[in-house]
């Protein structure tokens, strides 16, 4: 009986064994651990899509603030200052005219020219306002010729100015329609650096317009200087 018993024993704790390692096989679902993975599967994914997206806006910002955007910082935009017309650096010098230089037109249109030969034509100027021929330069010949020169380049500087101001009107009006029509940030930079570049044209011309004046109205005491010296030698006098 004992026998027995053992026997059975041992074949109960076989079958326990047996049915326990059977069971150790079998996989099992934790649906909490099976939660979270999920969770962190979509918060992954959801910040690769963010990741992907900032690339995107990466890119743009860098095609935005580099390149060439000549197209969008030229035409009128170039030509508002001095609007492909008439420039004071092209004028002829007025200081060389007062010094006593020869009338010259260089830089000048073909319609000054005309307006300044009209001019003189019609003055009807005389020659010397002494008199004096035969080689002999009095200073106030001098100081005369010297004035109709200066009033001569003045017409005609007056008359290209006028021209030109008419022109850079226009261009400074079809320069303005570009403004605001820059698609990106690099085009718009470019096309403010333009303007102010025109502007800097713009002061330089209005400098050249004010030196002529001040060269002009120079003029004035000049040929004042010119009747004093006139005066003093005529008042000279040789004692015997």
């Amino acid at each position: 009986m004992r026998t027995f018993l053992k026997l059975a024993l041992g074949l109960a704790a076989s079958l326990f064994i047996a049915t326990s390692g059977a069971r150790a096989q079998v996989p099992v679902i934790d649906n909490a651990n099976l939660t979270k993975a999920q969770e962190i599967a979509t918060s992954t994914r959801q910040i690769l899509d963010a990741d992907q997206q900032i690339l995107q806006f990466t890119q743009k910002t860098l095609a935005a603030v580099t390149g060439d955007r000549t197209s969008q910082a030229q035409g009128s935009l170039a030509q508002m200052a001095l609007g492909g017309g008439f420039s004071m650096a092209q004028a002829p010098s007025l200081g060389s005219v007062i010094s006593g230089g020869s009338l010259s037109f260089a830089g000048l249109g073909s319609g000054s020219q005309n307006i300044v030969s009209t001019l003189i034509n019609g003055l009807q100027l005389v020659q010397t306002i002494t008199g004096m021929t035969g080689g002999q330069t009095h200073p106030v010949d001098t100081a005369y010729k010297n004035s109709v020169n200066v009033a001569a380049t003045l017409s005609g500087l007056i008359d290209s100015t006028q021209g030109a101001v008419q022109q850079r009107s226009s261009a400074f009006t079809q320069g303005g329609q570009q403004i605001g029509q820059a698609q990106d940030l690099k085009g718009s930079v470019d096309q403010n650096t333009q303007v102010q570049i025109q502007t800097g044209q713009t002061i330089n011309e209005l400098n050249g317009v004010v030196n002529n004046a001040a060269a002009a109205a120079n003029q004035a005491n000049l040929d004042r200087i010119a009747a004093e010296s006139a005066v003093a030698r005529a008042m000279k006098f040789t004692q015997q």
